[in-house]
């Protein structure tokens, strides 16, 4: 009987923040598949906690694992991913586009990518697999001793995550089992300024609405000024721009009685279209708070993903069998972590996140007058990273302080 050993898909990035132009053709169906992803997941998180993840991560972690996929399971990605076979150039082409656009610039945010596939010591790859993974996300392989050196295999890998998220992701694997065959590594960096500052001695003491009943007292970066804005019976928007091009897209209820559930269903109400959401955006003169936050988590993402109808990846019925050429071997999805950090202060936006997609055994212009605005933000709010000229959600999150 076939074997099914365990593989371990890693996902790593740190982040700054910095709207808006729409994709190229070159990235369309990338970009839908992160966003369709970002949108969907944001149903199924829990409304009354902050989470912060990167749907670009968990979206290059899979479409790894996709590029592996066969029958049944390459259709299900396909169905309910929206994964088809332009997503691996096109997620290549992605981020090419975005690292060549920041790095090396002065006062720019600067955005690093970096792929890696760890191999057990008697894995043979398939040759198209691998010639994907080369080639769209330009990941060279490393052989481990997984079965024989465990704590050593984890121990270089996570090095590498270090090495590759600015110290900003440590020890994200917390152990490898010998079943263990294949671990496939993203990582990706940003660290960015904000286009405008804020101006550290108007932050001030203020009163945060956590829920209908509760409030408390967090630090509240306060400016006023033209910004990117729109509203409308249900939900505020607000564009802050790094400097280079991405920014912080910021969503929040308009009034304060509405909890955060209304601007997620406002997303759906859009049936995920954020480039449509974005184009209301108009310059408006706004009074802007926005709170210092700081958030950690670590998530596993098992139950959102078969919430969005991937389940067979997980089963016993899992079909990777184009990754390798091993007759021996099965695989299937065991579990997917994702680990993620974000800090927002006056002068940029810092982050980092980490995924691990796990395989195991089945049997385990001149001045002119603008309209006012007030964005607040002294309530659960939502917000994402986008990159301007794409429009593909990086990262995203739901603050709260509770």
């Amino acid at each position: 009987m076939a074997k099914i050993f365990k593989i371990l898909f890693l996902l790593l990035f740190l982040i700054s923040f910095a709207g808006a132009a729409g994709a190229s053709e070159n990235y369309n169906s990338a970009v839908k598949s992160i966003n369709h992803f970002a949108l969907r997941a944001a149903k199924l998180f829990d409304i009354n906690n902050s989470y912060f993840l990167s749907p670009y991560s968990i979206v290059t972690a899979l479409g790894m694992a996709y590029a592996g996929a066969d029958g049944a399971t390459a259709k299900e990605f396909q169905d309910n991913l929206l994964f088809n076979n332009n997503l691996h150039e096109q997620l290549g082409a992605l981020s090419d586009a975005l690292t060549q656009d920041f790095n090396g610039k002065y006062n720019r945010p600067l955005l690093t990518c970096a792929n890696k596939i760890w191999l057990s010591e008697n894995l043979r790859l398939n040759k198209n697999f691998s010639n994907i993974l080369e080639q769209a996300y330009k990941s060279s392989a490393k052989t481990l001793d997984f079965a024989g050196k465990p704590e050593q295999a984890k121990n270089f890998i996570n090095r590498w995550v270090e090495e590759n998220t600015n110290q900003r992701v440590k020890n994200l694997l917390n152990n490898i089992t010998p079943d263990t065959q294949m671990i496939l590594t993203n990582a990706i960096y940003f660290n960015g300024k904000w286009a405008r500052e804020f101006n550290e001695k108007l932050t001030a003491k203020k009163p945060f609405h956590v829920n209908k009943l509760d409030k408390l007292e967090v630090d509240m970066m306060m400016r006023q000024g033209r910004m990117d804005y729109c509203e409308n019976e249900r939900i505020k928007l607000l564009r802050l721009p790094y400097t280079g091009r991405l920014s912080m897209i910021l969503m929040m209820p308009k009034d304060i009685n509405d909890d955060i559930s209304a601007v997620i269903n406002e997303l759906a109400d859009f049936n995920f279209n954020f480039d449509e959401l974005l184009n209301g955006l108009s310059e408006y003169n706004v009074d802007l708070w926005l709170p210092k936050f700081k958030t950690e988590r670590r998530y596993e993402l098992k139950d959102i993903l078969t919430g969005l109808g991937l389940v067979s990846a997980f089963s016993n019925n899992a079909d990777f069998s184009a990754m390798i050429d091993n007759k021996d071997l099965k695989l299937k999805i065991d579990a997917v972590i994702h680990k993620t950090f974000i800090e927002v202060n006056e002068k940029r936006t810092e982050a980092a996140a980490a995924s691990a997609v796990v395989m195991t055994r089945t049997t385990a212009a001149m001045p002119r007058p603008v309209p006012k605005a007030e964005f607040h933000a002294d309530r659960p709010f939502m917000y994402f990273i986008v990159s301007d000229d794409f429009r593909a959600i990086l990262f995203m999150g739901m603050q709260n302080f509770k």
